[in-house]
């Protein structure tokens, strides 16, 4: 049995968050602020709601793509979750402002993403200098892959090259949380290769036909598949 974390994303509804942590999550990773900056994001409120709902045992993500700490300030004070994840431009928010936000809120961590651009080689990338920059100032890195044409990193449900998670997470103390295109059938093998902290998913977790109707989005047979893949490997 692989003794890795389950993060899963794309949590919008208190019922969504409650099924992934009976099914045996741990993470559960929710978008949401004033601003309204990506498909799926939620309000302050509807976060608050399934903050205060999920099992208390659930360790509760914060996702924000803005690159202004002062909005992202705001955001936290109306919802503090345990984690902010930083998954805008990197390059929007220096090491040093990173620092800031720690600094207002003293007991919140930090997940940060990093960028991989697919069937790009390592050396072609600024992954290992982005881990440098930003060691200090992360409790967790999620390593996920990113489109060439967006601006945010993850929730592309495209796959990675996983020796590159592989060399990051041999190369720091950190731990890593590894993304991208993950599901049931392939899991196994990414944490046989990788030995990651957690694996995480978003896209593959979904419904097929979600109801209109709601903002559940989550299918439960996937996150299920997924979690004893996850725990199998």
């Amino acid at each position: 049995m692989a003794d890795v974390i389950i993060q899963i994303y794309g949590i919008r509804t208190v019922e969504d968050a409650r099924m992934v942590i009976g099914l045996g999550g741990h993470h559960i990773g929710v978008s949401y602020g004033k601003i309204k900056r990506t498909p799926g994001q939620l309000t302050c409120e509807q976060a608050k709601e399934i903050f205060e709902g999920v099992q208390p045992e659930a360790v509760k993500i914060g996702l924000t793509v803005a690159e202004d700490i002062d909005e992202i300030t705001e955001n936290l004070k109306e919802v503090l979750p345990d984690v902010l994840h930083l998954s805008g431009d990197i390059e929007g928010i220096s090491p040093e402002q990173v620092a800031e936000l720690r600094s207002r809120f003293p007991g919140l961590k930090i997940m940060q993403a990093i960028p991989v651009l697919s069937g790009v080689p390592l050396q072609e990338q600024k992954v290992m200098q982005y881990i440098r920059d930003y060691e200090s100032t992360t409790d967790f890195f999620l390593i996920d892959t990113k489109a060439p044409e967006a601006g945010d990193i993850g929730a592309t449900g495209l796959t990675h090259d996983r020796a590159i998670d592989r060399a990051i997470i041999e190369s720091t103390k950190v731990p890593c949380i590894i993304a991208g295109g993950l599901d049931a059938s392939n899991v196994a093998e990414a944490i046989h290769m990788t030995h990651p902290y957690g694996v995480d998913s978003f896209s593959l977790t979904n419904l097929d036909n979600p109801d209109p109707n709601s903002l559940g989005c989550k299918d439960p047979e996937k996150v299920k598949a997924f979690i004893e893949a996850a725990f199998h490997a």
